[in-house]
């Protein structure tokens, strides 16, 4: 039997190539495991943070649910950011004013799997100013 944390290793070390894009449909499915999926489920509506705020064209909020068979296993909201350039997942609010947004590494593989782009992944984190750390 698989539990969700074997799922969620298994996201966390798996590499944005390896997962198959379906851009039309939202849905992106592990190569190595097709019964793992993650599917756009819907718009939540623009962003406007502070961290949004250096892009110049509109960043949109969408929910993400990661599937396991049928099962749904983790929601996660990821924001498309700068007309949808690269998808950011949520960031952790600075602990003090001024202080730095932050995600996990497991929140960085999603924003991978979604933007299909490393590199682009990370310039958009830069530009954001948002660290990845545990």
């Amino acid at each position: 039997m698989t539990s969700r944390n074997d799922i969620h290793e298994s996201v966390a070390e798996s590499a944005y190539h390896e997962w198959i894009r379906f851009d039309g449909l939202g849905v992106w499915t592990y190569q190595p495991q097709v019964e793992i999926r993650l599917e756009r489920e819907g718009q939540l509506g623009t962003v406007q943070q502070p961290w949004t705020n250096g892009f110049q064209a509109t960043s949109t909020r969408h929910e993400y649910v990661l599937y396991y068979g049928d099962s749904p296993v983790e929601y996660h909201t990821i924001v498309g950011v700068d007309d949808s350039r690269a998808f950011v997942p949520d960031p952790q609010q600075p602990q003090s004013p001024g202080g730095t947004y932050s995600i996990t590494p497991y929140q960085a593989t999603l924003g991978e799997i979604v933007t299909g782009d490393v590199e682009t992944f990370n310039a958009y984190l830069n530009r954001a100013g948002i660290v990845v750390q545990q």
